[in-house]
């Protein structure tokens, strides 16, 4: 039977991509789902994307919601996130939110609760985490390839600056200033894969961050976040956030120490993805020093289903990942089972980056990160 899919937020084709549109299309890959209705608040918007699914626009949630939806997609600015997802789950609908998950400490805890009492399932949309070089990387890693990982880097670095206004000249989400919106450091991208490596949870974070002005003349606030990390198994993590700096994309940055092994992402200028294994190469010496290897020598071995995947599995906007990714939140509902980022994972992916702010605002003070596993328990 199809799974009746709705899709919050179409998204407005003037800005960036129009993330609901996205979804769209990346679900017609899957024959058991299909989109039955669209809601945005703007009704061109709505009425656009639902055209292209042959589904019903709604520009208001609650008769959206009472449509009779088996799962629906947040597409919504930040600030929306858990509280449309709580209302899904409340009504028993499941729920693939965009990313961050939540915006406050408090919508945290209000996503939490609502999963909870839900009998729907939650699943954070975080697509970086299904790139082909990071599963390659994951598998690898729990192959024991790299020993025991006890170091990992992420850096999300993209100028994002014609993304702050809309072509009427509005801000969006991204353009908009000041404390009162609450937005988090937007670190899922890059801490999302290496928590994937480490199957950790921060527990510590330390963050220093630039003020915006010095990029943008007038611009409040700050950005260029540097966020040092400790997880409860020990491990140290360092990532670095920039939305504004004028300079080439670095948008998908990971690095990775283990006891016998190392891995380096792509830094752009024909740079490769890389690794160093004690067991298979030359030795580590002080002065004749190891040489990096191919990364992509390994695919065949380990990600041999992705090399195979046909065009249809890339048309979400970000190569493969948002098939994957759907098809593990798929597979969670007909099967009734956790899905792979649930709300606790996607708390875990996501929370470090609001406590991120705290600790700018006390000078890089070190600031604990709560697990919303037993908060409230």
């Amino acid at each position: 039977m199809s799974i009746r899919f709705g899709v919050i937020g179409a998204g407005h084709l003037g800005v960036g991509t129009a993330r609901g549109d996205s979804f769209i299309r990346a679900l017609e890959a899957f024959p058991d789902a299909r989109v039955a209705a669209v809601c945005d608040v703007r009704g061109e918007n709505a009425n656009r994307a639902a055209a292209m699914a042959d589904a019903q626009a709604f520009t208001d949630l609650e008769p959206f919601l009472e449509s009779g939806l088996d799962a629906v997609i947040v597409c919504t600015p930040i600030r929306f996130h858990a509280e449309q997802s709580a209302a899904a789950l409340a009504r028993g609908i499941h729920v693939l939110s965009e990313v961050p998950a939540v915006n406050t400490l408090d919508a945290a805890r209000q996503l939490a609760d609502a999963a909870k009492a839900s009998s729907a399932h939650y699943m954070l949309a975080e697509n970086y985490r299904y790139l082909d070089e990071v599963e390659l990387v994951k598998r690898m890693a729990d192959d024991g390839c790299f020993g025991e990982v006890y170091y990992g880097e992420g850096a999300y670095i993209h100028d994002c600056r014609e993304l702050w206004r809309d072509a009427g000249g509005a801000p969006t989400w991204r353009g908009q200033t000041g404390s009162g919106i609450g937005l988090g450091v937007y670190c899922t991208h890059s801490l999302g894969p290496l928590l994937y490596f480490f199957e950790d949870r921060v527990t510590q974070v330390a963050a220093l961050a630039t003020e915006t002005s010095r990029v943008a003349r007038g611009r409040e606030g700050v950005f260029n976040y540097k966020m040092l990390m400790r997880t409860a198994r020990g491990g140290t993590l360092e990532v670095r956030v920039d939305t504004v700096s004028p300079r080439p994309h670095a948008a998908a940055y990971y690095a990775l120490q283990g006891s016998t092994g190392s891995y380096e992402g792509r830094r752009g200028l024909g740079d490769e993805a890389k690794v160093w294994l004690e067991s298979q190469h030359e030795p580590s010496r002080c002065g004749d020093s190891a040489r990096w290897h191919h990364l992509m020598d390994y695919a065949e071995r380990y990600i041999p289903e992705r090399l195979a995947v046909g065009e249809e599995a890339r048309v979400g906007g970000h190569g493969t990942t948002e098939y994957w990714m759907l098809k593990d939140f798929l597979a969670a509902i007909e099967r009734d089972e956790t899905p792979p980022i649930d709300v606790y994972r996607g708390l875990d992916y996501t929370v470090p980056g609001i406590c991120a702010i705290e600790s700018v605002a006390q000078g890089g003070a070190v600031t604990p990160v709560p697990d919303f596993r037993t908060e409230g328990a």
